[in-house]
């Protein structure tokens, strides 16, 4: 077995391991969606391991780079996403073989830790490499008793009118001072704009705020879940009640069972009300590993938002 840094020639082999280690139940696999995430992401191409017998890839690693921006400083970090081994080599060790091989790629690059929220079956195999709990994200849920008829639009909405809010938000990015995502040039436009997954649709008054959300399907019924809140200017009471009523109308509109907004954004802003349920500790559970040695990214007053988390 050999294990060699994943090339763009192997995407289509790689896309064949996952639809048969992982399926497809959850999020489709595609050329497309690897694209997106792994090579046009705008803090640089995913770095990726394989496992190859013979001329046949048996396993795959991929870690996501993200960047942070923590006391005015850019944080450089990866999550660890897209992890596949053929259904025959399992139970071999080549997951963390893979893993712990590209975390030592990483470390050469200057990365300075590791974030991901695994799932029940995989978390006692991340704790053995090193990786610590930080623990669940907030989550704030409103229900609704009386959803209306679904007649939201079903395709994204006119991205044109807020490119230059985009702007704005992200050339203020580096002005606010709390530990969060590094709003890169163009950050926004892939996020929500270009990812393929699912249409994410927006809030805004195309000068202060942008609120971007999605609907989902779920067990309790059509969710629509709140991503992220980008406030660029302080907002007048008036312009707090124009966001409020926004809301409320495609809470309507989409025949919402249920709000959520999920992160530790919900409690920090003041611009939109959900109802008087407690906050739970119910969100997605976030795990990290240190990289570099000086950095301790355990002591860190995170402030992640679900769009730092979701679809990845």
């Amino acid at each position: 077995m050999e294990i060699r840094i994943g090339e763009e020639e192997d995407i289509p082999q790689i896309i064949s391991l996952l639809k048969i280690s992982l399926g497809e139940a959850l999020t489709p696999k595609s050329i497309d969606l690897w694209k997106w995430k792994h090579l046009n992401n705008p803090f640089g191409p995913s770095p990726i391991l394989i496992a190859v017998e013979k001329t046949r890839i048996i396993g795959v690693r991929v870690f996501l780079r993200w960047e942070f921006l923590v006391n005015g400083n850019v944080v450089k970090a990866c999550r660890a996403v897209d992890t596949a081994i053929d259904p025959a080599y399992q139970g071999k060790g080549i997951f963390s073989k893979l893993t712990l091989s590209l975390i030592d790629k990483i470390k050469k690059e200057g990365i300075d830790f590791i974030y991901n929220s695994p799932n029940n079956d995989s978390m006692p195999g991340y704790v053995k490499m090193g990786w610590q709990k930080w623990g669940k994200l907030p989550l704030k849920l409103e229900f609704h008793l009386k959803a209306g008829k679904n007649k939201h639009p079903l395709q994204p909405e006119n991205w044109i009118k807020i490119e230059k809010l985009i702007q704005k938000i992200e050339q203020s990015n580096a002005t606010q001072n709390y530990p969060k995502t590094n709003l890169k040039q163009g950050f926004l436009k892939w996020r929500y704009h270009e990812c393929p997954l699912f249409p994410y649709y927006f809030l805004s008054d195309e000068e202060n705020y942008v609120l971007f959300y999605r609907i989902k399907e779920s067990r309790l019924g059509r969710e629509l879940r709140v991503t992220d809140l980008f406030i660029l200017n302080q907002l007048e009471n008036e312009t707090k009640l124009q966001l409020q009523r926004s809301l409320s109308k495609v809470q309507r509109l989409c025949g919402a069972r249920f709000t959520s907004f999920s992160g530790t954004q919900y409690p920090d802003q003041k611009a939109i009300y959900l109802g008087s349920l407690p906050i739970l500790k119910a969100g997605p559970l976030l795990t990290i590993r240190k990289v570099k040695e000086e950095f301790h990214p355990m002591k860190v007053d995170w402030k992640w938002s679900l769009g730092d988390l979701e679809v990845f």
